[in-house]
């Protein structure tokens, strides 16, 4: 026990006090090339004896490199910023909102359960390492976006100390095969390492945008975890290499100086397409490897989150985030602990996997059934049977719902008449989808069991 406790006590520490550490290693290094960027230009003049910072500060004009300094605090330094005014003021509000949606009956079986996760979002020590991860995401992308300005090729004398001399060659992330044409000394080389430089910028710079809108949209819908800076990590490294891979399509190796007009000036547009949204960039990716390898496309037996009305891109997203990335997986989840992690209402989520359950049965013909009779989950479906049969002893629910489809091309019969046995009115997604089903619960099912 005590070496558990002292593993508790490190991490206790050693997060935030690695926090601090690179913060102000950050910082220093912003005010030092602040600082080298308001010296005169006489001390610059000295290209072999200046040192690196001095020589970065003098790529651009000194107000505008400033300015550009500014941005990169201020880029990364929204992080935290945001951070810490959720964690302080967002904890109450969540809990009052989960007061508000929750059952009574729900709220007070699983209040110590949700008085710790509340406990422990609040805290900002529970951020710091994902915080810290995308903070240095950031700092990488945006300085190569603000600050690493490429040498003029023109001015070979000075060209080390006017940026980055690119004329000394790249890597393969950025080259490719491409590597040979510098290799061999050809010069073609500096065209695919401007549509590639281009395209891994742009392409972070989506998924820059992207999470700011994420982060904004979490902070008001109180669902703002470690998870989002863990997931908008990868989502920008992911789609800065997606689409620098994806570049190398513009590139025609027989009419390398000619290459496509409206594809190379269109490069920055879906560079930050990709970017913003890398799920697409990888499908389009896989399609082109499929075609070109002569692949036999994989099929899959699952049903996509768009499936369900209600459900839009963001929204899948968010649900992918939490594990759930298609229907059958969300028909077996837990609306509560959901609710918890993200910003979506109990009632929604009920509604959602309500939805996802009816889906399960009626599989291909669920949105046939959806638009000739109105009914959309699960519950809604048995609520339906049993009003029917409170109401009229002698009506037959499922003959009614089977008229309405008479119309439909798909022979729904068999499995409306299934789903009567397997949709059991005490198996439902909740105890508070209809106000009618509190309502003396146990009577009706007794009721509906006695006529069906």
């Amino acid at each position: 026990m005590s070496g558990e406790k002292s593993g508790r006590n490190f991490i206790f520490y050693f997060y935030p006090s690695l926090f601090i550490a690179a913060n102000a290693l950050f910082i220093g290094m912003v005010l030092f090339l602040f600082y080298a960027s308001m010296q005169p230009p006489h001390l610059l003049e000295d290209t072999v004896n200046t040192s690196p910072y001095r020589q970065i500060a003098s790529w651009f004009d000194p107000i505008f490199f400033q300015y550009n300094l500014v941005l990169l605090v201020f880029a990364v330094g929204i992080i935290p910023l945001i951070t810490l005014c959720y964690t302080s003021s967002m904890r109450e509000e969540k809990k009052r909102r989960l007061q508000r949606e929750l059952p009574p009956a729900i709220y007070s079986a699983n209040s110590n359960y949700i008085q710790n996760y509340l406990s422990k979002i609040s805290s900002i020590r529970s951020y710091l390492g994902s915080m810290m991860s995308l903070m240095f995401v950031v700092m990488f992308g945006c300085m190569i976006i603000l600050l690493l300005k490429p040498a003029p090729l023109a001015l070979p004398d000075l060209a080390y100390a006017n940026g980055v001399d690119y004329s000394k060659g790249a890597n393969f992330l950025m080259l490719g095969t491409y590597m040979k044409s510098y290799m061999v000394g050809n010069r073609d080389y500096i065209n695919v390492l401007v549509y590639t430089l281009t395209a891994f910028q742009f392409g972070f710079l989506g998924g820059y945008v992207y999470f700011i809108g994420l982060m904004v949209r979490s902070y008001f819908t109180l669902d703002m975890t470690p998870n989002i800076f863990i997931n908008s990590s990868v989502r920008m490294i992911t789609g800065s290499l997606l689409a620098v891979v994806l570049s190398y399509f513009l590139i025609d190796p027989d009419k390398f100086s000619e290459p496509d007009a409206i594809l190379i000036r269109s490069l920055p547009v879906w560079s930050f397409f990709i970017g913003h949204f890398p799920d697409r960039g990888l499908v389009f990716l896989e399609n082109i490897a499929t075609k070109a390898l002569g692949l036999v496309r994989i099929h899959e037996f699952a049903s996509p989150l768009s499936d369900l009305p209600g459900i839009n891109y963001n929204q899948e997203i968010l649900l992918k985030r939490e594990g759930y990335d298609n229907i059958e997986n969300l028909a077996n989840a837990n609306a509560l602990d959901i609710a918890l992690r993200t910003g979506f209402s109990y009632q929604q989520l009920v509604q959602w996997i309500s939805q996802a359950r009816l889906h399960g049965h009626l599989r291909n013909d669920y949105h046939a059934f959806v638009n000739c009779t109105g009914i959309v989950s699960l519950d809604d479906f048995v609520h339906f049977y049993r009003t029917v049969k409170l109401q009229n002893g002698a009506a037959d629910p499922i003959e009614l719902i089977v008229a309405s489809l008479k119309n439909e091309k798909h022979d729904l019969d068999d499995k409306i008449r299934i789903l009567r046995y397997l949709a059991d009115p005490r198996d439902l997604a909740t105890d508070i989808p209809h106000s009618m089903r509190d309502e003396n619960s146990a009577a009706d099912q007794e009721t509906i069991s006695n006529k069906s």
